[in-house]
């Protein structure tokens, strides 16, 4: 049977999708050339073009390689937590401290994604900041994701309002929203090349306006 025009045998979707998603996380995903990623891959623009329609479609396609493992590893955890713990160790995770994962797994603990030698933060957050850059299927899965991971969270601080761990003073849907801006802002100083430590000291500040009391970890 004759090849599709443009699609030559050599392409293998899985192999694009991985080697795209460790360019974009390194170097951002609206910083790579397709043209880049079609060299890595030994692979013709065209055939890429046939395989996700344009790059729009390649980009979203990596997103979603990573919103699955977010939705049923990340997420997942607030659904199963009764532990402000939780909260925090997400935090320190993504700027890199290690943290006891009794309270919290982060993404370099799951087997089913390898993630990128030198890469930093998280993938999907650093999409976020610059939505306003992509375009629609890759801002579409932005989105989404985002409502789903909003949703579960706002069980889980009703929850610890409930528990006496997370002020009462606010609604929760606004917590989310300052929450959610807190893990945007740890994301733009880590990437301007601030030290993780004194990002988790601002952290630290920013979260003990909606905690009820001083976590320890342990």
């Amino acid at each position: 049977m004759k090849n599709p025009v443009g699609r030559p045998k050599t392409l293998d979707r899985e192999n694009l999708i991985n080697i795209a998603f460790e360019e974009y996380w390194l170097k951002g995903i609206d910083n790579v050339p397709l043209s880049s990623i079609a060299n890595l891959a030994k692979v013709s623009r065209p055939g890429i073009y046939k395989e996700f329609e344009d790059e729009d479609g390649l980009q979203c396609e990596v997103l979603k390689k990573y919103t699955y493992v977010l939705k049923n590893n990340i997420v997942e955890q607030y659904i199963k937590s009764n532990d402000i713990k939780t909260l925090i160790c997400h935090f320190y995770s993504t700027i890199g401290i290690p943290q006891n994962r009794k309270y919290f797994k982060s993404i370099r603990h799951i087997s089913s994604i390898n993630l990128p030698k030198g890469s930093k933060g998280c993938f999907y957050e650093k999409a976020k900041i610059i939505k306003h850059l992509l375009s629609k299927k890759t801002v579409i899965e932005i989105n989404n994701f985002e409502k789903h991971r909003k949703n579960q969270f706002i069980i889980y601080i009703k929850n610890m309002q409930n528990n006496g761990k997370i002020t009462n003073s606010l609604k929760s849907e606004d917590i989310y929203e300052y929450i959610s801006a807190i893990l945007s802002m740890a994301q733009n100083l880590e990437l301007n090349g601030m030290n993780k430590f004194k990002i988790k000291t601002i952290i630290d500040k920013a979260l003990s306006s909606i905690l009820s009391q001083k976590i320890t970890l342990n």
